[in-house]
């Protein structure tokens, strides 16, 4: 390879001028690839592994929360007198979504005892929990998780029966029915009247 001489007796070589530049563009290509490559990797990890486990068990607890509060609405309705004729429907609050999907509460009597169930489209957030109701108690009905719900408690002759249903189907006949009686339909309403 042939070169100048400089003005200090230096030998210069003769290249392409951009050589130079090439270098640090080179290198911070590189910096760049090994910065996608970690960010992708953590990504990988969160998202294949831990994300999906936490998630799932989230669920799972979200699940068992709104089961048993749903529970205790319906055992909170239930009148301490079953001797004395009572009606009233009670506002039952459920999450929307557990996990992004609507599910529902149903009744489950396959047992001697009532039981409420929750129903999702992941198998491992379903659930059940025993109601505390007197025996002689006919519960029936469900609920849809996107819809406002309430449950219906009667009481007549000694017999008492609590309805799952949803506002949807049954907010017009609770309001009519209630104005037709001069009666109040939720227990805050009713607690508020006395």
């Amino acid at each position: 390879m042939s070169g100048h001489r400089d003005a200090g007796g230096r030998r210069r070589s003769r290249g392409r001028p951009f050589d130079r530049g090439l270098s640090p563009v080179v290198g911070k290509t590189l910096e760049l690839g090994v910065g996608v490559l970690f960010v992708a990797l953590l990504t990988a990890t969160f998202f294949g592994g831990i994300a999906p486990d936490y998630r799932a068990a989230v669920g799972t607890e979200l699940g068992d929360r709104a089961l048993l509060a749903a529970a205790e609405r319906v055992e909170a309705a239930v009148p301490t007198d079953t001797d004395v004729r009572a009606d009233r429907s009670v506002a039952v609050r459920l999450p929307p979504a557990i996990r992004g999907d609507p599910y529902r509460v149903v009744v489950a009597n396959d047992t001697s005892r009532p039981a409420l169930r929750l129903v999702h489209p992941d198998a491992s957030i379903d659930g059940r929990i025993r109601l505390t109701v007197p025996d002689t108690t006919a519960v029936s009905g469900s609920w849809d998780s996107a819809s406002p719900s309430r449950a219906v408690v009667v009481v007549t002759e000694g017999r008492l029966s609590i309805r799952l249903v949803d506002e949807g189907d049954s907010a017009s006949r609770l309001t009519a029915r209630d104005r037709a009686r001069g009666s109040v339909s939720s227990t805050t309403e009713r607690e508020a009247a006395t």
